[in-house]
């Protein structure tokens, strides 16, 4: 009955892992976080380094922040079908919700070890715990909240505690809210159980609890008044701010199960690159019209909620790209298709994609200041796309002539990781070669100056006689063939 309702299982675990490709490729979020969470002084039984604190703190909120979500999914149920049943009174205005008889009982941490036992290391850091109960979730994210961002503790209680009427009178579950609740719930419980260092909890729990909270409480409780607060910099709640990123750009592979969903055209693949200055995404959708301004809403959220230049100081783009108006350009390369190997035809549209993104990070690498005039593979002319497809198609030709083949990332071979220099310009002169033969079937001319409506260029000529910068656009794009190659779950090995 339900018509808005995604997968939340596999998504938590694909937040996870894209959360941990982005710590791993971008050094900006790992300074945060060293700075925001790793201070000794302010919790001394942290990790010994950056890459396990984060490991830990980062699992409980990446894979639990939906675990709330059942909740959400009861009450729309309930919600939707006494509308249905009550549909024939038009005047009857309803709005259902379900409540708590005791919600003070739900909100509560079991005690196991006296209160005072487990609390006071906690309360005797900060004098502001006397306003809070240690032993209530609410309390307890209203003081992390208190900490990190630098909002009045008064308000922020007052706002959580009657988080539950606002719901109520407006007719919607944040899933978040109770997603948090139930974490500091069981983790409460089990670390006094198992007899723990309490600290464990008032710090990396109760930081990833409240990361829970605020990823969808930030933007729909904290920008608002009276907090009115700003995009949120990731050296506030370095947790908050990747799990906000992370859950918006994870749109792929989300079954639909709400009637809604289910008619609508979903996103199968990502093609992604993270760098120390750039982000870019491109969503690759299978068939059908996709939402024109899906991308731009996505960006214009994340200017909104999020301070992205902390992390990506050169920008990011998001672009979506719906696949079955890639593949007609293909149909010219299939004449041989006996040549390649079947990954590689199956992944030659997103190929084509991740070749063009990784020429538009290059580009922005060399010369932040006038960024390319194609940003985005949808942006590209036809004969640019194909451009792109043919130097997809034509890369396993390349390989062959160097004694090289691809071969699946579990073959015993050793993978050649990256090329020399004498490889890479080998590379680079049959690479150029092939380039000649696309454009000269496709009807470019040699001329003095670029025109690309017209099929003009003055780069015709032999690799020998281009200049550096147009060399080194060859060069380029064949030393990326390692890591092309694994974008397929592939590697490049000797014959």
């Amino acid at each position: 009955m339900i018509d808005k309702q995604r997968d939340h299982y596999i998504h938590s675990v694909n937040v996870f892992i894209l959360g941990l490709c982005i710590f791993g490729q971008n050094e900006n979020f790992r300074n945060a976080f060293a700075k925001a969470r790793l201070d000794k002084t302010e919790y001394p039984f942290s990790y010994d380094t950056q890459n396990e604190e984060f490991f830990y703190r980062w699992g409980i909120a990446a894979l639990f922040h939906d675990i709330g979500y059942p909740v959400e999914i009861i009450n729309k149920q309930f919600r939707l079908y006494i509308e249905m049943a009550t549909e024939v009174d038009e005047k009857a205005k309803i709005n259902p919700y379900l409540t708590f008889d005791d919600f003070a009982a739900f909100n509560s941490i079991h005690e196991i070890v006296p209160k005072k036992q487990f609390t006071q290391t906690y309360s005797e850091k900060y004098d502001s715990c006397v306003y809070i109960d240690l032993l209530k979730p609410i309390d307890l994210l209203a003081h992390q909240i208190h900490l990190s961002l630098d909002v009045d503790l008064k308000q922020i209680k007052f706002a959580l505690d009657h988080f539950l009427n606002v719901m109520a009178s407006n007719g919607f579950v944040d899933h978040g809210f109770y997603s948090a609740i139930i974490v500091l719930k069981w983790y409460g419980y089990l670390i006094q159980k198992c007899g723990y260092k309490p600290e464990y909890f008032f710090y990396p729990v109760l930081d990833s609890a409240s990361a829970i909270l605020l990823h969808n409480y930030y933007r729909n409780g904290l920008m608002k008044p009276p907090f009115s607060l700003g995009p949120l910099d990731p050296k506030k709640h370095p947790i908050a701010f990747l799990l906000i990123l992370c859950d918006e750009l994870q749109e792929w592979n989300r079954p639909p199960y709400g009637a809604v969903d289910r008619s609508r055209n979903r996103v199968g693949e990502v093609s992604l690159s993270i760098t120390n200055a750039h982000l870019t995404l491109t969503f690759l959708v299978e068939k059908g019209n996709f939402p024109a301004q899906f991308a731009a809403e996505k960006e214009e959220l994340f200017n909104s909620v999020l301070n992205m230049k902390a992390l990506f100081p050169d920008g990011y783009s998001i672009d979506c790209q719906v696949l079955e108006e890639i593949l007609p350009l293909a149909e010219p390369l299939k004449a041989d298709d006996g040549l390649a190997p079947r990954p590689l035809l199956e992944n030659l549209e997103k190929l084509a994609v991740a070749i063009h993104e990784q020429y538009v990070q290059r580009q922005i690498e060399k010369n932040p200041a006038h960024p390319p005039q194609y940003p985005r593979f949808s942006d590209l002319p036809d004969s640019l796309k194909y451009s792109n497809l043919r130097q997809a198609r034509t890369m396993v030709d390349l390989l062959d002539r160097m004694g090289w083949e691809l071969c699946p990332e579990d073959n015993c071979r050793a993978a050649i990781e990256q090329f020399s220099a004498e490889e890479i310009e080998t590379l680079a002169v049959c690479e150029h070669d092939e380039w000649m033969k696309e454009r000269l079937q496709t009807g470019w001319k040699l001329g003095g100056n670029k025109d690309v409506e017209k099929k003009i260029t003055p780069y015709l000529v032999a690799y020998e006689i281009l200049p550096d910068e147009i060399k080194d656009l060859d060069r380029d794009s064949v030393r990326d063939f390692p890591e092309l190659a694994k974008m397929m779950g592939m590697k490049i090995c000797k014959r």
